[in-house]
C-alpha cells in the first residue's frame, strides 16, 4: 500500500484483464459469431477501472509484457502486469479508454507457438 500527501493509505487492487481474441463479434458479449476469425497477429486486454481519469493512467509495454497503474482517487489504485508468451511490438500498440473502459490491442511479433501442437485428450 502506497501513503499520499494526506498520509491516507491508498489500497492497490490487482485486477485482471479480458483477454479477447481481438474479432469484433465478442465486443459486447463473450460469444462469438458463427465464421469468427479470430485475430491471430495481436494481443486485445480490456481493463475495467471505474472511476478512473485518463490522466490518471500510466500504461508500459515491453515485448514481454504489460505493466498497468490506474489511480482512482486517494485511496483506490488499479494494478496489473500481465505477460505475453510471443513477442510483442511496443511501438505499435494502440490505447482506448472510454466509460471506465480501457481497451489495449498489442500487435505480435512472433507466431503463436501453440498453433501447430497436439490438443490433449481429456478423459
Amino acid at each position: 500500500m502506497a501513503k499520499n500527501k494526506k498520509n491516507h493509505i491508498r489500497r492497490k487492487f490487482w485486477i485482471n484483464p479480458h483477454v479477447h481474441c481481438g474479432c469484433e463479434c465478442g465486443k459486447d458479449s463473450d460469444d462469438h459469431e458463427e465464421g469468427c476469425i479470430d485475430q491471430e497477429d495481436a494481443y486485445r486486454l480490456i481493463y475495467e477501472i471505474p472511476g478512473v481519469k485518463k490522466e490518471n493512467i500510466s500504461i508500459r509495454v515491453i515485448k514481454n509484457g504489460i505493466k498497468l497503474n490506474a489511480v482512482r482517487d486517494a485511496h483506490v489504485e488499479y494494478v496489473n502486469e500481465y505477460s505475453f508468451l510471443v513477442d510483442a511490438d511496443p511501438e505499435g500498440t494502440v490505447v482506448q479508454y472510454e466509460e471506465g473502459l480501457l481497451i489495449v490491442n498489442v500487435p505480435m511479433i512472433g507466431k503463436d507457438p501453440f498453433k501447430n501442437v497436439k490438443q490433449i485428450e481429456i478423459k
